[in-house]
């Protein structure tokens, strides 16, 4: 979990920037412990699972990671759904990919299953190819606004509103979203 549920973040103390249920919240957790946390306050004591090494995304055109997951707008459990990828050091957003975007995906890898529509998987690489449409090449450079190549990332989960409820998800009733990296030289 990213951030706690607003009413376990108000019970235990924890200043979360404006707590509430109205998502559920994930991330890949692979910062270092050196990494500095967000400019607001130190919230290092909340997240005890940071751990080495850092993620990186080299220029190495067989290094890329693979996101994936339940599509949650598809199962009902959200009406809208997420995923960003960020620089850790400074919590630098470059793009978030949305349902919208992702939806259909694993189609390619489970051909003709009738649960693929449920389900998403997405690229990022520093150099996607034309076959690859469900891929997103992250900027890196001056002027990029992205991630340079040394910088460590992590990718960050967003499940909103439960239509039932039109609160988010509980994180019991769902599957949680992954990211897994692929790199010739480990």
């Amino acid at each position: 979990m990213w951030a706690s549920v607003g009413t376990d973040a108000i019970q235990r103390g924890i200043n979360v920037l404006g707590p509430n249920n109205d998502a559920a919240y994930l991330w890949t957790a692979n910062q270092t412990i050196s990494s500095p946390t967000p400019p607001f306050f130190d919230t290092s004591q909340y997240y005890p699972f940071l751990r080495d090494p850092a993620i990186t995304l080299g220029n190495d055109s067989d290094e890329f990671i693979i996101v994936y997951g339940v599509n949650h707008v598809a199962t009902g459990k959200a009406t809208y759904s997420n995923f960003a990828i960020y620089g850790a050091d400074t919590w630098n957003g470059v793009r978030a990919i949305s349902d919208a975007d992702f939806s259909g995906s694993a189609e390619e890898y489970l051909p003709d299953n009738p649960n693929a529509k449920y389900l998403y998987v997405y690229k990022l690489a520093r150099n996607c190819t034309e076959d690859d449409q469900y891929c997103y090449e992250v900027p890196y450079g001056q002027g990029a606004r992205g991630i340079e190549l040394d910088q460590p990332l992590f990718i960050g989960f967003r499940i909103y509103l439960e239509n039932t409820t039109k609160t988010g998800p509980a994180y019991s009733e769902i599957v949680y979203d992954r990211a897994i990296k692929f790199d010739p030289q480990d």
